[in-house]
């Protein structure tokens, strides 16, 4: 395995339709990855689809994207991602639904008065924007309103009467069955499942969906209105449901913890999903299979199942996979075929149904079916096909599942690197070939301990525990040890044992030390090391900052270091953040373009070393004590002072944040120690410190940092004596850049 660099990234902007049901999602990954294999001619083939913005993102660059999507909603909802619409535009849909009337009565004026309250600022009639219910009482308890009247935003508790009107809405109601039955008929088997489904909703909440849905269904509107409808109305599908009403325990599907949960007004979720959908720019090329998006780009979706696709793809050229691995939402698909069943009808539902019968929808039934995908897919494929295997808002199961899974399935992984403070992993795989040797008799769990010790020997500090993990199975991996060829493993007992290989073996019965503030491990046989990564990190950005000849684009800076740093060693994105605003500023011309301070130019900063170690010595001097300097480490000034009465003092003058280098120089336990540096150091430091503890406590053992201003001020200041040195030097901790006001 070859190690890769982590590609910089930023996070979405403004969040799509249903956004809680997709990862969390970072530009610029796919476009990177993609644009470095030079895959210009064929098609990326997408076999789970289950992150819209991964597939927009290749399309806008001009890829051909193949996606096999049997869920309905999945394939509207990328469709209408690609074809940005007018808020104008959709609003005139809105606004023609708005106007229609159910009997007597318009539909936007019917919907909300389903919410009329008392607003709890004037007391005039108006429609609460929602009520938050209590799950021990089944009723409401407060509401938001924004009053029509006095238009103030404004939270209360209900009344009496808002009670009653939410009570008077059942699950037994006629628009309740009419509910199920868009999905599935009264005899239907899974009938029982669809009911579960819909315990997602507040009565009242069914009552103004399907009264919206029977209205749209009857009014004379162009093909395209009713997209937009069908698009606005899945968002306010979405909105309406209560994640924390969902009672899905029968799939063992873990509910929430809250008390309270929400629901929403109908309408208003309407006119907030204008805002969600609507967008501007250039579309892009959709098509449904077998046609193909043109040259310069675009998607086409296959409406069925990956393994359906297979067999077609015989002939086409194929030129990578791209795999946002999937994770086990069940919600999300029970709630897809309800949603699909209330747009479109039973038979438009009728693909989901078997996932909608599944009992145990958890990380071994996903590393099963990952596992039987990319095995239909490796066998189907040409040979020496690169895959990118993209894992957002990771996890140690979502891990250990999908990587297992892929190279049960015949890959061979050829790089990862794992962000853990993005929640992020990068894979790099190929089809691998026959011939790979396999270690039968090696252990597997003393693989895991030894991967592990050996990445925190490397990187001199802790680790966290999706490093740790990614560094075993790695191994594993890459030594063959997870599946042999000719007898592939029971998954109802595979995974779990693997689960549990991990979880006993990076213990501290192992002699792992775990830091679960911070969820990072450290190795009862290290010590602390003089050069950690967190330092080299540091040192390798500053010298960039130096020899650079005019401000450098973030965006440089970022793959700088994790060129620097690849795999598994790739530094956090807050160790970088903290580097440079420790170092630099933003360019007053360019606000995404970093150049070094001032203050930090090498020929200022040597001049404050001369500066602060004359103002030490004569400091020490007037005090009366003898003052040694010893041989300087690197720009390291270690001065010594001592007299025949009192004990001595250590002073360590740095203007860098390496504090490991500093702690190195120690030979004796340290007592009256004290690292003088510039107060820009101050939040780097703190973060190093809080990222590793036993550096922290290392410096707690008996070491003062003070900041280079506060020396001056001492020397200023004067009074200085045997008695106060302690207190004097203690008055301006660094914990912070901002200077405190000396309690003298």
């Amino acid at each position: 395995m070859t190690d890769f660099p982590y590609i910089h990234s930023k996070a979405e902007s403004r969040p799509i339709p249903l956004s809680s049901y997709f990862p969390h999602y970072r530009t610029g990954i796919v476009s990177a990855w993609l644009n470095n294999q030079s895959m210009t001619d064929g098609l990326i083939l997408t076999p789970f689809a289950s992150s819209p913005q991964a597939i927009l993102e290749a399309a806008r660059e001009g890829f051909r994207v193949l996606v096999p999507a049997h869920n309905p909603i999945m394939r509207f909802l990328i469709d209408g991602l690609a074809k940005p619409i007018s808020r104008d535009i959709l609003n005139s849909a809105l606004v023609k639904l708005a106007s229609s009337y159910k009997g007597s009565q318009r539909i936007k004026p019917l919907i909300l008065s389903l919410y009329e309250t008392d607003c709890p600022q004037c007391g005039g009639k108006t429609s609460a924007s929602s009520f938050t219910w209590s799950k021990e009482q089944a009723e409401p308890i407060s509401k938001t309103c924004r009053c029509s009247t006095c238009g103030e935003n404004t939270r209360g508790d209900v009344s009496g009467a808002d009670i009653a009107k939410a009570l008077e809405y059942q699950d037994n109601s006629p628009t309740h069955a009419r509910a199920l039955t868009r999905v599935s008929a009264p005899d239907d088997p899974i009938r029982v499942q669809v009911e579960i489904a819909l315990r997602s909703y507040l009565p009242r909440s069914v009552y103004a969906l399907i009264t919206i849905l029977n209205k749209i269904s009857g009014l004379n509107l162009t093909d395209d209105e009713t997209k937009y409808l069908e698009m606005l109305l899945l968002y306010a599908f979405y909105r309406s449901s209560s994640p924390d009403t969902r009672i899905l325990a029968e799939h063992q599907e873990e509910s929430s913890q809250d008390d309270n949960y929400l629901e929403e007004n109908v309408w208003y979720s309407l006119e907030s999903a204008l805002d969600v959908w609507c967008g501007d720019g250039p579309g892009l090329s959709v098509t449904t299979w077998p046609d193909l998006p043109p040259t310069s780009g675009g998607i086409s979706i296959y409406p069925g199942r990956v393994r359906e696709l297979i067999p077609h793809l015989s002939g086409l050229v194929v030129s990578g996979v791209m795999l946002v691995y999937p994770s086990p939402r069940l919600s999300f698909w029970a709630l897809s075929a309800l949603w699909t069943g209330w747009l479109w009808g039973q038979e438009a539902a009728a693909p989901l149904r078997s996932i909608l019968t599944i009992r145990n929808y958890d990380w071994t039934w996903m590393a099963r079916a990952i596992e039987i995908t990319l095995t239909e897919l490796r066998n189907s494929l040409p040979e020496d096909l690169p895959y990118l295997g993209l894992l957002p808002d990771l996890n140690t199961e979502y891990l250990l599942a999908s990587l297992s899974a892929s190279s049960n399935a015949g890959l061979s992984l050829e790089g990862l690197v794992i962000e853990p403070e993005l929640k992020m992993a990068l894979s790099s795989w190929r089809p691998r070939v026959i011939d790979q040797k396999y270690f039968p008799d090696m252990d597997d769990r003393e693989i895991i301990r030894r991967s592990g010790l050996e990445l925190l020997t490397h990187a001199g500090e802790p680790k966290h525990s999706l490093h740790l993990y990614g560094a075993g199975l790695a191994a594993l991996i890459n030594q063959g040890s997870l599946k042999m060829p000719e007898s592939p493993p029971d998954p109802e007992i595979y995974f779990p044992r693997l689960v549990k290989d991990f979880d006993e073996n990076i213990a501290y019965r192992q002699g792992f030390l775990h830091f679960s503030k911070i969820e990072k491990w450290w190795h009862q046989d290290l010590s602390l090391s003089a050069s950690p990564k967190a330092d080299q990190v540091e040192q390798t950005l500053v010298s960039l900052l130096v020899n650079a000849n005019s401000p450098l684009p973030e965006i440089e800076i970022y793959q700088h270091i994790y060129q620097a740093f690849p795999g598994l060693q790739t530094p956090s994105q807050g160790l970088i953040k903290a580097c440079l605003n420790s170092y630099a500023e933003k360019d007053t011309g360019d606000n995404s373009a970093w150049i070094l301070k001032q203050s930090d130019q090498p020929a200022h900063r040597l001049n404050d070393l001369k500066e602060i170690d004359g103002i030490l010595k004569k400091l020490g001097s007037d005090l009366g004590f003898t003052i040694e300097a010893e041989t300087p480490q690197g720009n390291i000034i270690h001065q010594v002072w001592s007299t025949e009465v009192t004990a001595h003092y250590n002073f360590y003058i740095s203007v860098s944040g390496l504090i490991n280098k500093i702690l190195s120089l120690t030979k004796e336990p340290p007592i009256n120690s004290w690292i003088i540096l510039p107060g820009s150091r101050a939040g780097l430091i703190h973060h190093k410190m809080l990222q590793n503890p036993p550096l922290e406590e290392e410096i707690q053992k008996g070491y003062g940092l003070v900041k280079f201003r506060h020396l001056r001020r001492l020397a200023e200041q004067g009074g200085l004596t045997h008695a106060n040195l302690q207190e004097r030097l203690s008055l301006d901790p660094f914990t912070s850049e901002s200077p405190q006001i000396p309690l003298i």
